[in-house]
């Protein structure tokens, strides 16, 4: 959940650290840190708050002739949000940054606290310690490896010694990428951070060592390996707000292009072509994913229920974090698709890896394809939505549920459910997203948010596929408004939600499911007459009395395998400008973080 930036090389090392972390910061920003080796000593700095707040500090210091250095930008998991649990750590002759979670810290402390006095919470200075406790002065890789043979848990770290001019490495289970430039090299949790200096880099698996000096090694079991030096295929412009007021406006805006490159290569010919998987072959299909991943899954399962459930073939959704835990019935017949926007979501990652042990077929759905789920799992389908700088996600969610709608199109057609007319039919409205949703994106969402923005609780409401759009929506707004939302079947209303309506409360109600459309109007008169402001967002070909709300978003008519995208992207932009009414940190709210690698 934190962000690493390592760098030996000839730039000036403050300066290279300091940018590198503002491309991080979406990986955390409760406080940040760097310590950089100038005449064979370490000088440590970190303070509270964002990166700005560390870099007016360090401007205050001589940091000329510095040779190497590392920082972090942190999201607290263990201790308060303060200096002290700031990284990176310092414990005798040994300074660390750390991204993970210890899970038997105490342990350690308890081994060490004789000799040690601890002046964090944290987990991470106890690794530092440990890594001292068996350092002789000249031992550096063993001493790394003793240390981190004792851990249990997940973590990345970077490592400096005094009166050693190198950065040292090493990951279990998050990541961690040695960037490769022009006789200079970089540690990073994250490959967007390498991008404004090179785009050439190696992924290190656990275990694995590396040391960076005017050259590098990478050990394991204390031999030199070789390993395959790996090219980003993005821009650092792509990372960029490109005159966008937040990176969160920008990457809606990005939905359109993305359409179109989803298209160019998973429809072939009007064809769903072979790079989506046949789920054909199996008998069940378990979706696994946290927060908005999750909210896409159910995408897909909808629309097997609706049309593929049989006695031989069904489909379940599960979150992450229970999913590891529950008793489970496995053999050949099944699936199990993971949906992660960064392929190293702790919680994802584990299931994928329990579901590999059992010799199960999975699928990653995933945006980052050097990822540890991309590497690790059978099928990967590219999520191709770039880089995502915004911690609340837009674009990731719109080509998780795209590629789901298409998976489950793949299978009614070659069980015959659609045919090669209908088929068609539906791939032309994926072809014509783009316009529809430039359409969406352009319509005048500020009147509406200026109406509702100061409200304390907002209700979503819907039926069949609208109650997961509205999932999703109700996430979209909460994370980044700070507005309490909830969000309700429609027809669940009166038993017990509508107590929470009174006079002008804000319910948002999602039309379209043609089928039961004429019951969610019923129940948005049931709110509207204990005196709610209703808000409809609803396909054109649903027709509404035009007293029933007070504000209404319409969005083009399409096929429903894509009608539920530009609903939600409708939902987007509404959240966005209550937000910005709200003069909230849209692109990092709080409390959040962009890749949750911490279970």
């Amino acid at each position: 959940m934190c962000g690493i930036i390592g760098y030996k090389g000839k730039r000036n090392v403050k300066d290279v650290l300091i940018s590198c972390l503002q491309m991080l910061e979406y990986r955390g920003y409760d406080s940040s840190g760097l310590a950089v080796i100038k005449n064979n000593k370490i000088r440590v700095t970190k303070c509270v708050g964002r990166i700005e707040n560390l870099k007016e500090k360090v401007s205050r210091y001589d940091f000329d002739n510095s040779v190497c250095g590392i920082a972090h930008t942190r999201w607290a998991t263990h201790g308060k949000v303060s200096e002290e649990n700031s990284h990176p750590h310092r414990v005798g002759n040994v300074v660390l940054v750390h991204n993970g979670v210890i899970e038997n810290y105490k342990e350690i402390e308890d081994l060490l606290i004789k000799k040690y006095k601890f002046k964090s919470e944290t987990d991470s200075e106890r690794i530092c310690a440990l890594i001292d406790s068996f350092y002789n002065g000249n031992n550096e890789l063993e001493a790394i490896e003793k240390a981190t043979s004792m851990l249990k848990g997940s973590y990345s770290l970077g490592i400096m010694f005094e009166g050693k001019n190198k950065i040292y490495g090493i990951k279990k289970d998050t990541p961690l990428v040695l960037g490769i430039g022009n006789k200079e090299f970089f540690l990073a949790s994250d490959i967007c951070a390498l991008l404004p200096y090179t785009k050439e880099f190696i992924i290190l698996d656990d275990n694995e060592i590396v040391e960076i000096g005017d050259n590098f090694n990478i050990y394991y079991d204390g031999i030199i390996i070789y390993k395959k030096i790996e090219t980003a295929d993005y821009d650092v412009e792509e990372a960029m707000k490109n005159g966008y007021e937040h990176f969160m406006l920008k990457e809606i805006n990005e939905q359109i292009d993305i359409s179109r490159k989803l298209y160019s290569k998973y429809i072939t010919n009007e064809n769903i072509n072979d790079l989506i998987i046949d789920l054909d072959k199996y008998k069940r299909i378990d979706f696994v994913g946290c927060g908005s991943a999750y909210n896409a899954s159910l995408v897909a399962k909808y629309f097997i229920d609706k049309y593929c459930t049989n006695g031989e073939f069904y489909a379940n959704c599960y979150a992450s974090s229970e999913y590891r835990y529950m008793n489970h019935y496995f053999d050949k017949n099944v699936l199990v698709v993971f949906l992660s926007q960064s392929g190293e979501t702790a919680d994802t990652l584990a299931c994928l890896r329990m579901c590999n042990e059992e010799g199960i077929d999975t699928v990653a759905i995933v945006n980052v394809i050097s990822s540890t789920m991309a590497r690790e799992a059978k099928y990967v389908l590219p999520m191709l939505a770039g880089p995502e700088i915004c911690v609340a996600t837009t674009k990731g969610y719109f080509s998780q549920s795209y590629i789901c709608s298409l998976l489950v199109l793949k299978v009614m057609y070659k069980r015959k459910i659609i045919n090669r007319e209908e088929l068609t039919r539906i791939l032309e409205d994926f072809n014509k997203l783009p316009k529809y949703i430039d359409e969406v994106i352009n319509k005048d969402y500020k009147i509406i948010a200026d109406s509702i923005y100061k409200n304390k609780d907002i209700y979503y409401i819907g039926r069949g596929i609208d109650i997961y759009t509205c999932y999703e929506a109700s996430l979209k707004l909460k994370e980044i408004s700070y507005i309490h939302s909830e969000c309700f079947a429609s027809g669940e209303l009166k038993h017990g939600p509508i107590a929470l309506i009174s006079k002008r409360t804000p319910v948002i109600a999602l039309l379209s499911e043609f089928s039961v459309c004429e019951k969610t109007i019923n129940n948005i008169c049931e709110a509207k007459a204990r005196g709610a402001k209703i808000i409809t967002i609803r396909k054109e070909s649903i027709n509404i009395d035009k007293n029933l709300s007070d504000y209404d978003i319409v969005v083009p008519l399409v096929s429903e395998f894509v009608q539920s995208i530009l609903i939600i992207i409708a939902c987007q932009m509404l959240s966005y400008e209550v937000a910005k009414l709200r003069k909230c940190d849209i692109d990092k709210p709080r409390n959040l973080s962009k890749s949750v690698t911490v279970e």
